[in-house]
Order: C-alpha cells, then sequence, then structure tokens
C-alpha cells in the first residue's frame, strides 16, 4: 500500500489522531488534511498518555487558534454565518480573523423576540440544583418558539415562513434532549455531537446546568470551548444561548478555567438581551405602560424616575450607555413597542 496514491485527502482532520493519520500517510506520496480543530474533537475511550488526545491538526497547529501561513491555508470566509454572529465567533474561536462573505448580511428573521432580528441571543432562566436537565429552559421555549410565525429572509431577499425544521435544539446533555423532546416534539433537538455539520436559520443551545459547581461532567465538558463555537455557529441568522445566569459567575481554579469561562461571559456582554424587553405602551397623554420580563404592567409618568438596570433616570432620558440597559423610550403617540437592552 506504500505510494499508492499521489494525493490522499483526509476529511474532518480535526477528528483524526496522530497515530491514525501516520499510519494513513504511507499510501500517498502528498498529504492535504481537511477540518476544523476549533469545533469537536476526536471522541475517546479509555485513558492515553498526554498529548494522544489531540488531533493530527490540534499538533500542527501547536495551539494556535488558526492555521499559520507556513503549515497551511486558513478558509477566512464563512457562506453560513451572518456578520453579528461571525462576529462573536470569529473573536473568541479564530483569532479575529474569520468574517462573512458579502451578502450575508442580508439575511434576516421577522419575528417576536427572542425569535426575532439577527446576531447572538442570551436568555437567562433563572433556576438551581440542575445538573444536566432544566425543565424551566424547556418550558420558556415552549412559550416563545414559533409562536409569532416568524418569517426567514435569504441572501437572496426571498422570504419563507418558518417551521420546525428551520431550528435546531442543541443540549451538552442527553437528559435534556429528553425534556425538550416530550415539550417541543417535531422540533430536530439533539445533543451537540448530533448536529455538527448541519446548519439552519436558527440555533438555540439549552445549557440547563443551574452552575458551574453542579455541572455533572465539570467545567471542561459544559464550558467547552469547541462544544460552543459548534453550538453557536449552526445558525445562519440568529443563534440563541438559554442558560442560567449562575454559569456567568464562576470561581475558576486554574488559567484554563478562566479561559473557558471568558467564552461564555463574552457571549452574555456582547448577545442582545431579548429576556430584558419590555412592552412600552405610551399614551397621548403622557402615561407610560410597562411591561418588564415578568410580565407585569405597571404604569409610570414620564417625569418619574424609574430603572431597567442600574442607575435609575427619568425616563424621558433613558437611552444607551455603554455597559448600561438604558434606551430612550417614546411619549408623543399611541403606540406599543418593543425595547432591547444590550450591552
Amino acid at each position: 500500500m506504500t505510494d499508492t496514491v499521489d494525493v490522499l485527502f483526509v476529511n474532518q482532520a480535526g477528528q483524526m489522531s496522530l497515530a491514525d493519520a501516520a499510519a494513513a500517510s504511507l499510501c500517498a506520496r502528498n498529504l492535504v488534511w481537511l477540518g476544523d480543530p476549533q469545533q469537536l474533537d476526536q471522541p475517546l475511550q479509555g485513558t492515553h498518555p498526554p498529548g494522544a488526545e489531540r488531533s493530527v491538526l490540534a499538533h500542527v497547529l501547536n495551539g494556535a487558534q488558526v492555521m499559520p501561513k507556513e503549515f497551511g491555508l486558513f478558509l477566512d470566509g464563512s457562506w453560513r454565518l451572518h456578520p453579528g454572529i461571525s462576529t462573536y465567533t470569529s473573536e473568541v474561536f479564530y483569532e479575529g480573523k474569520l468574517h462573512s462573505h458579502p451578502g450575508r448580511d442580508l439575511l434576516d428573521l421577522d419575528g417576536v423576540a427572542p425569535l426575532s432580528g439577527t446576531g447572538i441571543r442570551f436568555l437567562p432562566v433563572l433556576h438551581t440544583g440542575q445538573t444536566n436537565e432544566s425543565p424551566e429552559e424547556a418550558a420558556r421555549l415552549v412559550r416563545d418558539l414559533l409562536s409569532s410565525n416568524p418569517s426567514y429572509t435569504e441572501a437572496s431577499g426571498a422570504p419563507h415562513p418558518l417551521d420546525e425544521n428551520d431550528v435546531l435544539i442543541i443540549t451538552p446533555y442527553n437528559a435534556q434532549v429528553k425534556s425538550l423532546d416530550e415539550a417541543l416534539p417535531g422540533f430536530r433537538i439533539g445533543t451537540v455531537d448530533k448536529f455538527q455539520g448541519q446548519e439552519a436559520p436558527i440555533s438555540i443551545y439549552s445549557m440547563a446546568t443551574s452552575s458551574s459547581d453542579e455541572a455533572p461532567h465539570g467545567m471542561e465538558f459544559l464550558y467547552s470551548l469547541n462544544r460552543l463555537n459548534v453550538a453557536t455557529s449552526r445558525a445562519r441568522c440568529l443563534a440563541l444561548v438559554v442558560a442560567s445566569p449562575g454559569l456567568l459567575r464562576v470561581r475558576c481554579r486554574t488559567p484554563r478555567q478562566m479561559r473557558l469561562a471568558k467564552a461564555i461571559a463574552r457571549l452574555a456582554e456582547v448577545a442582545t438581551y431579548e429576556s430584558m424587553a419590555t412592552q412600552v405602551r405610551a399614551d397621548p397623554g403622557g402615561v407610560i405602560g410597562l411591561r418588564p420580563g415578568n410580565g407585569r404592567y405597571f404604569r409610570v409618568a414620564p417625569t418619574s424616575r424609574a430603572h431597567c438596570g442600574r442607575n435609575p433616570l427619568p425616563l424621558s432620558q433613558w437611552h444607551r450607555k455603554p455597559g448600561a440597559f438604558h434606551w430612550c423610550l417614546p411619549t408623543e403617540s399611541s403606540i406599543t413597542t418593543r425595547l432591547t437592552f444590550e450591552t
């Protein structure tokens, strides 16, 4: 079998061990390895010597996130991701060198929050004591999914209605898959491993665990950079992460844990907080009705002081400030609008 072919192409080399690659290399005079070691690693069973768990491409990269020019070619353009998603993906996983191809900014989603618009969404759902299954997150998804008959606009400008096949619902745990299957029959639901290589207009990542201390396989699994990359980059238009806010409060004990926690914390920083969206009703008389995320209405005059964030301001002065959740509120006409608070 030695030198029986001129060129051997190895697909998914990011999941191929160095030993397997060395064995296969004997049959060819030239090798081309294709893959992305920033996505799922090779499956492992048993205990192996240090370094054996790394794929052949991981050995070539030697700690770098993208392929060095002297060793190969990094395909730096995405035909899938809207720029609102690829900006985060590029910064956290690809040293800022990934971009969306022209025209991907035309992708759009017309619906009701949180399934509206483009980019990254973070939907905090409060729960405690959950390890690998969260009925609270499943219930929230049932309430929001497709309730407004959203439509999706392709890069060509052609709109079409969304259905269950246009949404990937991803979770780290099989127990949460079962819970989501019961709550959302007919949807495409599975673990991160199942959906690598697939895509849809919307991806939803339900993390299920209440806090880092309750993660059944530890931080290395739940906060895995590879898994977070796969889960959020399945979406063409909108990537929604549904998680307990407790996952953002992590006691890191090693530099590695700090790097893992930084990725999800950065996602929360750049995400649009659709859960903080507020229904605002401005009447001609100048009285504003607010309905925060808890669904309860209360009425305040435009001159009163109220807040949805850190610092109370007169409602007429609400506006976006870096790091704050303030927004301008209309008070002149009889309208109902939805505000989105961002960081």
